[in-house]
């Protein structure tokens, strides 16, 4: 199952990914979790949710928010592997990463 990813910038710019099923072959839900969380630390991010608790949802939308919306234009390496991540960790045929509005759809 592949995925569409689509990132909206808080300029409410959209950026479109396809995943196919090779795109997303040897990532699976738990890889992809340790891999967002690993980069959440090196990249600084805090829990945005005042008890602390740390939600996927929280991971995916700070770290986005850490690249510069020309990174989602011209897809960086960093860029690509993160929506596969996502894309990974979710599971879902669709994606929205809405930044504008911190929020997911799927």
């Amino acid at each position: 199952m592949g995925c569409h990813v689509t990132v909206v910038t808080i300029n409410e710019e959209r950026h479109e990914f396809e995943l196919s099923d090779a795109d997303l072959a040897g990532m699976d839900s738990r890889k992809a979790q340790d891999w967002l969380g690993q980069e959440f630390e090196a990249a600084g991010c805090l829990p945005t949710n005042p008890v602390g608790k740390l939600l996927l949802a929280d991971k995916i939308l700070c770290l986005a928010k850490t690249q510069k919306e020309e990174a989602f234009a011209e897809p960086t390496p960093w860029v690509k592997s993160f929506v596969r991540a996502a894309a990974a960790a979710i599971g879902r045929a669709v994606l929205t990463i809405d930044l504008g509005n911190h929020s997911l759809g799927y």
